[in-house]
């Protein structure tokens, strides 16, 4: 990582002297939900009584996600149209399901007779770094190809969870199938920039005029990560009933009684292997359409659609209004769909002679508890540099 960017600083340098160029560090940070909103995610802490656990599920569906984002990029842009970018990505993803919350907080005991699906339980967690190079190949296509290197990794798909209870609680049962990867954490805290895997990634993009706008169609992050023969590999399918231990004689019982019964479920865990995973990136497909507008309260609106294979379970649509107010620009929108509840976002974009300054939110419910659902901030500065 550190080489890298030493590499990025002396490229930026020598052609910032030479050309008509700009230099933008953007970050961003986010972590966000579709069901629990800011009071209820506030007393969620510490021990939950009886009506603070019902209050918990209640707001929760058969559908349920998180989201946790940190993004910071260096990009560089060169007036003949080509750019390199440094990038690192920090991303985690859960889907999961009423139930297995319900199993968790209120144990078994009032699900005696019923049979539980656990699924969905969806989740996936990468850290990754990449060196960017892209290029316009004309006025109205551009494309990129990344080189990657990959830190951590985690990967849990619930295939199948059923539980059950017998009616009389004569006896539980499960059947169970699913598969995990994950890379190394013996080094997590100590060196999370360490390099677990190597892959490499491309995107392009299009964009067009239209009558009194623009639109573009953007294809982002199709690639993949190849991580090294330290990669943990789960797979578990098994079905496993508990009728209870039988104590007939109190001299004869022990400890071993009840350790060989925690022993059989736990020996269905260790069946772990190591090796290399090929692991693809989740990419990400946008579509955006701007049109100018008549009205005198806004100059303008637009339209994005964005999905991300294999983590979106509904594509995420954003109405946006934008305002400019000599350099000031102001942008107010509400999106729907993703990870996230529905809800409002903001944008501010100060465009100077030299200098350019951006802040934004995917999440602007703040003012309102009862409608928020996750926080979000971004930052950008940009540069831009003139020809000597």
């Amino acid at each position: 990582m550190k080489i890298l960017l030493s590499l990025l600083v002396l490229t930026l340098f020598f052609f910032t002297s030479t050309a008509q160029s700009s230099i933008e560090l953007l970050s961003d940070f986010g972590i966000m939900n579709n069901r629990i909103n800011e009071p209820l995610l506030s007393g969620s802490y510490g021990f939950l009584d009886t009506r603070e656990k019902n209050e918990i599920i209640s707001a929760l569906r058969k559908h349920n996600g998180l989201q946790i984002e940190a993004n910071n990029s260096l990009n560089y842009q060169n007036k003949n149209g080509w750019s390199l970018t440094l990038s690192n990505q920090i991303a985690a993803y859960a889907n999961y399901s009423k139930n297995l919350v319900q199993l968790t907080l209120l144990g078994n005991s009032p699900f005696k007779g019923h049979k539980l699906d656990l699924s969905p339980l969806d989740i996936t967690a990468y850290h990754y770094s990449k060196l960017e190079f892209g290029y316009l190949l004309n006025s109205k296509f551009k494309s990129s190809i990344a080189f990657i290197t990959g830190h951590q990794m985690a990967n849990l798909e619930l295939i199948k969870g059923d539980f059950y209870t017998h009616q009389n609680a004569d006896y539980i049962e499960y059947d169970l199938n699913f598969q995990s990867h994950y890379t190394d954490t013996s080094k997590l805290w100590s060196n999370p920039f360490e390099i677990n895997g190597i892959g490499a990634a491309f995107s392009f993009s299009y964009s067009d005029t239209i009558p009194n706008g623009s639109i573009a169609f953007n294809a982002k992050d199709i690639g993949f990560i190849a991580w090294n023969e330290k990669t943990k590999h789960t797979m578990v399918q098994s079905q496993w009933k508990f009728e209870g231990i039988d104590v007939s004689d109190f001299v004869a019982f022990n400890d071993s009684l009840i350790q060989n019964e925690f022993d059989s479920i736990q020996n269905i865990f260790k069946s772990v292997n190591q090796e290399e995973y090929i692991w693809r990136i989740p990419p990400t497909l946008e579509m955006y359409i701007y049109q100018k507008s008549c009205s005198k309260i806004f100059d303008a609106y637009s339209l994005t659609l964005m999905h991300k294979l294999g983590i979106y379970t509904k594509i995420r649509m954003a109405f946006n209004l934008h305002k400019s107010v000599k350099k000031h620009h102001f942008t107010l929108g509400y999106h729907l769909g993703g990870f996230e509840r529905n809800g409002f976002q903001i944008a501010y974009h100060l465009k100077g002679k030299k200098t350019h300054i951006q802040l934004f939110s995917k999440q602007a419910n703040s003012i309102d508890p009862l409608r928020n659902y996750g926080l979000h901030i971004g930052i950008g500065i940009k540069r831009v540099f003139s020809k000597l």
